[in-house]
């Protein structure tokens, strides 16, 4: 998950300057950070830090989706996709789209509102999680989520055993107040 130490570390390997570093890493307020990435970074690098930031969900996680992809070994796209939203996934939701591209769901409930399960700090005592509540008045940037888009991405890779790149984050629970879930596009490359 993109958390403010990862996203400084990240902006040293991209030779972001240091200058832009300490201005955009400003508060550590996460919303703040994001924003602030927004202004200051190329589209295209900004989510390429956070893609990289995404967790993996632990080695035996990443363990199942490989077991997955290779009991999945020989099987057309479509078939893969079938047997993942008709078997494996609770929460999850895949749909092939017919232009090379992919659109992912994760649809967690809590309450009635979609809930965000990222645990990262966004300021102290407060984690991005709380942001689908009444917590704080602030919506997380969409761009955040590319977080969770890598890990998602990362995931479908193992289990469908195709190369993918995030495309567009369509929505999330942290810039919604919960009204909507997590939707991602990527592209079959």
């Amino acid at each position: 998950m993109a958390r403010v130490y990862g996203i400084k570390k990240k902006l040293l390997l991209n030779n972001v300057d240091e200058k832009i570093i300490k201005e955009i890493i400003g508060n550590e307020d996460l919303v703040d950070v994001i924003v602030r990435m927004e202004k200051l970074l190329d589209p295209d690098m900004m989510h390429e830090i956070l893609d990289s930031c995404a967790c993996g969900g632990g080695q035996e996680f990443l363990k199942q989706c490989k077991k997955i992809g290779k009991d999945l070994t020989g099987k057309s796209l479509d078939e893969k996709v079938n047997h993942l939203n008709n078997n494996i996934f609770d929460s999850e939701k895949i749909i092939l789209n017919g232009n090379n591209l992919l659109t992912g769901t994760l649809s967690y409930k809590g309450n009635e509102k979609y809930k965000c399960v990222c645990s990262a700090a966004v300021k102290k005592g407060m984690t991005v999680s709380d942001l689908t509540g009444d917590a704080d008045d602030r919506a997380m940037p969409l761009s955040y989520c590319f977080c969770c888009a890598g890990s998602f991405r990362r995931h479908l890779q193992l289990q469908l055993s195709v190369e993918l790149k995030t495309k567009e984050v369509v929505s999330s629970p942290i810039n919604s107040k919960g009204q909507k879930p997590c939707e991602f596009i990527f592209e079959i490359i």
